[in-house]
């Protein structure tokens, strides 16, 4: 699936349906080594659990609840039972006359399963913001909200380039998996912003300079530019202008017209115009 969507061969409706999005996603994290990719991922979620509890982790694509409601994902893992709802392009759904809002009957159906396997549950909820939207979330009851987290699928494309270039010892199959996955989140604009901290490790390797331009009298291939020193360069000093440049609107420069009599119609063309040269040129 991958690859047919890298390559276009997929049609628009399903490039963007979030159901696809989050199969690819978290099908690679089930499938991959898990003590590297499902375990960091779950870290910088702080959720924290052992290698062997990552390699043990049972995934639920879609599992029902009741009221028809039905997660994205359910990954239960160590002490963990983690329901994972995920957004692309749509939000999440509201409260309606019939039903409860979406994340409350999450959280009530998920708190009921974790309960029946022991486990401490955790909602997380991913989507394509850049920045967390608390609007988003005002459904959720606040003595929930220490079990709940928020996350966007950038943070993904972060966390596997994170791997693919500090990681050694990847094999190469699954390098190239994980690679492809990146090409995917970064062909759907979901690679994020990279700040400029990452220019904190090639400060110190970097060279001052006293000047950032060339010499214009020794440059043997200059072209035009000469230089702003050299250009820069007058026989007197630009003296500062007095008064106003600009037009300012607190000073009204055309009050004499004010006092003249009403305007008289003109007889005369005052605009020339393209037609009026063709009038008067003539056909060819």
């Amino acid at each position: 699936m991958y690859q047919a969507e890298l390559h276009g061969k997929l049609s628009q409706r399903i490039e963007r349906m979030e159901d696809i999005l989050t199969s690819n996603v978290f099908s690679f994290f089930k499938y991959s080594t898990r003590e590297i990719f499902l375990k960091g991922y779950l870290k910088k979620l702080k959720v924290y659990v052992s290698d062997q509890e990552a390699n043990e982790a049972e995934f639920i694509f879609w599992p029902r609840f009741e009221e028809n409601t039905e997660p994205d994902l359910v990954i239960i893992v160590g002490n963990y039972y983690l329901l994972i709802e995920a957004k692309y392009f749509s939000d999440f759904g509201g409260e309606t006359d019939k039903t409860k809002a979406q994340l409350i009957r999450e959280i009530e159906g998920g708190r009921l399963e974790a309960k029946n396997y022991g486990k401490n549950f955790v909602l997380i909820a991913i989507t394509a913001d850049s920045y967390r939207k608390d609007y988003k979330f005002d459904v959720i009851p606040s003595e929930f909200r220490a079990h709940f987290k928020w996350t966007n699928w950038q943070s993904v494309a972060a966390f596997l380039k994170n791997i693919l270039q500090t990681r050694a010892g990847i094999r190469q199959q699954e390098h190239h998996f994980a690679l492809d996955l990146y090409s995917l989140l970064d062909k759907k604009n979901l690679r994020g912003f990279q700040s400029l901290d990452i220019l904190q490790d090639t400060i110190p390797h970097l060279k001052p300079y006293e000047s950032l331009f060339f010499e214009a009298k020794t440059a043997k291939f200059r072209g035009a530019f000469i230089g702003f020193r050299e250009s820069l360069l007058f026989d007197k000093k630009i003296a500062p202008v007095k008064g106003v440049i600009f037009l300012s609107g607190e000073r009204t420069f055309f009050t004499h017209m004010l006092q003249s009599s009403s305007l008289k119609h003109a007889e005369n063309v005052i605009f020339y115009t393209r037609k009026d040269h063709e009038r008067q040129k003539g056909p060819d």
